[in-house]
């Protein structure tokens, strides 16, 4: 699983990022798409996404 500061880069970078609530900081762990019994992102994108990320 990965860690809160991971999700909060990767949410605030997704294009594909849908808040649960209006006022929710953007983070995976608030997306509509992280869900699961793994807890991970259902739309199969969080690994690439914080890849893309370190590739600076």
């Amino acid at each position: 699983m990965p860690s809160l500061s991971q999700m909060r880069m990767v949410g605030q970078t997704c294009s594909a990022y849908e808040a649960e609530a209006e006022e929710a900081e953007r983070s995976c762990e608030t997306c509509v798409h992280w869900a699961g019994e793994e807890e991970d992102c259902i739309l199969d994108i969080f690994w690439e996404q914080l890849t893309n990320l370190d590739q600076t």
